[in-house]
């Protein structure tokens, strides 16, 4: 069965330096969103919905203006996760913190 994944939300529980985080994410290796702004304590709001085919990479960067932007971590969606209701799952790299929020659920042709 196919399957659709919906982006909620991501939240910042820790940035990777001082201030805000450049975020964008990355799914399957090519642009889902961003460039947004993310302070500690915030939420970007994402409200997006993506193909699901077995499983899926979803990586989180921070851009740098001065050097190569910063990797955030990276995390496998699955179909196995349908029909389980609201999932989270970490970045924890480069000492920044972010909760990921989102919905598996069967694919739903428009």
């Amino acid at each position: 069965m196919a399957a659709e994944v919906k982006f909620v939300r991501l939240q910042c529980l820790e940035t990777e330096d001082n201030g805000a985080d450049e975020l964008y994410l990355h799914y399957n290796g090519a642009h889902l969103a961003g460039i947004q702004d993310v302070e500690t304590g915030g939420t970007w709001q994402l409200d997006l919905v993506k193909r699901l085919d077995g499983e899926a990479f979803v990586s989180l960067f921070d851009e740098d203006d001065i050097d190569e932007d910063d990797f955030l971590g990276e995390i496998v969606i699955s179909e196995s996760e349908m029909n389980q209701g609201l999932r989270q799952q970490e970045f924890n790299q480069d000492d920044a913190l972010y909760v990921l929020f989102y919905r598996v659920r069967p694919f739903e042709e428009d």
